[in-house]
C-alpha cells in the first residue's frame, strides 16, 4: 500500500490518521461486544488498518508511539527545550 514518493512527514501523518482510526474502531468494537452486537465487520477493518501502517512502517512495531507530543506531527510547532526558558 505504500506510495512512492512520500515524505517522511506525510507517512508519519498517515500513520497518525490510521492509528487514531483504529483506536476508535477498538473503542466501538468493545461496545459491540458489551452489548452482544455482532463486530466481525469492525475486526475486519482494524486488520486492514493494521496492514496500511505496516506497508507505511516496512513491518516495524509502532505500538510505542507516543502521538500526544504534537511537534513530531507537525514539526513547525517543534521547541527546543533551550527555546522554554
Amino acid at each position: 500500500m505504500e506510495q512512492p514518493g512520500l515524505t517522511y512527514f506525510e507517512k508519519l501523518e498517515k500513520i497518525y490518521v490510521l492509528t487514531e482510526t483504529g483506536q476508535m474502531l477498538r473503542e466501538k468494537m468493545t461496545q459491540l461486544q458489551n452489548n452482544n452486537e455482532p463486530y466481525e465487520h469492525i475486526q475486519e477493518d482494524l486488520n486492514k488498518i493494521e496492514q496500511e501502517i505496516s506497508a507505511y512502517t516496512n513491518g516495524a512495531a509502532i505500538h510505542d508511539l507516543d502521538f500526544s507530543n504534537i511537534s513530531l506531527v507537525n514539526p513547525a510547532l517543534y521547541t527546543t527545550f533551550e527555546d522554554s526558558y
